[in-house]
C-alpha cells in the first residue's frame, strides 16, 4: 500500500524527501487517487482541503480506504472535520 499527497510545492518536496513517490499539486487528481486500490493514505494540504471539502466528507462516509489526512498550511486556522463527522454520526461530542 502506498501514500499519496496533494499539496503545495513545499509540502510535496518534503514528502518526496521522505520517499513518497505519489505527489501531486492538482486537486483534479483526488478522484483518480481515491479510486485506486494501491493507495492506503492520502495526505491533502489546507488550500486543497477547502476546495475538496465535500468530496473528502463524502469519501470518509462511504469508503474506508484511502484514509484521508488533512494537513493545514503554515499559519492557517484549522477546523477538525473528523470531529464534526463523529458528532454527526454518533450525536455525541468527542473530547
Amino acid at each position: 500500500m502506498k501514500i499519496a499527497v496533494i499539496g503545495n510545492e513545499e509540502m510535496l518536496t518534503l514528502f518526496r524527501m521522505a520517499g513518497v513517490k505519489e505527489c501531486y499539486d492538482e486537486e483534479e487528481k483526488f478522484d483518480e487517487i481515491v479510486k485506486r486500490d494501491d493507495i492506503a493514505i492520502l495526505v491533502v494540504a489546507g488550500k486543497f482541503c477547502k476546495k475538496l471539502k465535500n468530496k473528502i466528507i463524502y469519501h470518509r462516509l462511504v469508503k474506508n480506504l484511502p484514509i484521508i489526512v488533512e494537513i493545514p498550511e503554515k499559519g492557517e486556522e484549522w477546523e477538525d472535520t473528523i470531529r464534526k463527522l463523529i458528532v454527526r454520526a454518533v450525536g455525541v461530542e468527542v473530547e
